[in-house]
């Protein structure tokens, strides 16, 4: 959701948090039919919308269709995927350590707290100098769902009540500290300061009210080609990220009885960035 909210402040609109939501949700559930591991899950990371917003950038220099383009991309990715997992690629990644697993982890981790912090910096920069209450009070409900949701994800280390409750805590407290701070920026009291809130259209529709499929034949050919260079850099940024991330979830401390299955992983990655790409989604 909050990826859908920068993605439209990059894309100029052209991609939110419709497209993130329905996305995350299509995909995940077609993931965990057709994977070997369902218990891996896969949404776009802080990563993929620094792609997104440089090829934005890149198309609108250019003077290209944003979503044609983003779609060749996606498929030429697909493409590069699939081959990958049907040639048995995913066997390389037994050379990576638990140390490039975790500065892998550590920069994904980097990236989201980024996002975090520049979007609270943004309020700022578009408030009024004059009254800054605003983005202070945003700063200040952020901090303070930060701080909780720290405690209840630690609160299951510790000595209080029974271990059944201290993992409820953990697993839905973050959750439902969410939603109450969402009801708390409702209250009259704080909504005559205008908070930002996310923008979402009020009813079902994608960014723009565009169609979703892509005319993908509306770029001339030697375009099309010339996609699969950076589409080359996004594979190799998925292949990383989706073999490194389910040889965490197949780590045998976890004591899964499943086996793993990375390179049909892969294929199902593949051809579900192929589905998404055709209908202009992340």
């Amino acid at each position: 959701v909050s990826f859908g909210t920068i993605a439209s402040q990059i894309t100029n609109n052209s991609l939110g948090v419709v497209e993130f939501v329905m996305s995350a949700g299509a995909s995940g559930m077609a993931y965990s039919i057709i994977c070997g591991q369902p218990m891996a899950f896969i949404a776009p990371t802080g990563l993929t919308l620094a792609f997104i917003s440089g090829l934005f950038r890149f198309c609108t220099l250019r003077g290209l269709p944003f979503f044609p383009v983003y779609s060749w991309v996606g498929i030429w990715t697909s493409l590069f995927l699939c081959l990958l997992g049907l040639g048995g690629s995913s066997q390389f990644i037994r050379f990576c350590t638990r140390f490039t697993d975790e500065i892998f982890n550590g920069l994904l981790s980097l990236n989201f707290i980024y996002e975090a912090v520049a979007s609270l910096k943004r309020n700022f920069e578009h408030a009024d100098p004059m009254n800054l209450t605003s983005p202070f009070i945003s700063l200040a409900m952020a901090l303070i769902t930060f701080w909780t949701t720290m405690k209840a994800t630690a609160f299951e280390s510790s000595k209080y009540l029974s271990q059944q409750v201290r993992t409820t805590v953990k697993d839905f407290g973050p959750v439902t500290i969410f939603v109450f701070m969402s009801f708390v920026n409702t209250l009259p009291s704080l909504k005559k300061y205008a908070i930002q809130t996310l923008t979402v259209p009020d009813t079902f529709q994608l960014a723009a009210g565009r169609n979703f499929l892509i005319p993908i034949n509306s770029i001339p050919l030697q375009v099309r080609m010339l996609c699969s260079l950076p589409a080359i850099l996004l594979t190799s940024l998925f292949f990383m990220d989706q073999n490194i991330s389910v040889r965490v979830v197949n780590n045998p401390d976890n004591k899964l009885k499943k086996g793993a299955a990375y390179n049909l992983d892969m294929v199902a990655l593949g051809l579900i960035t192929g589905a998404v790409s055709l209908l202009g989604l992340p």
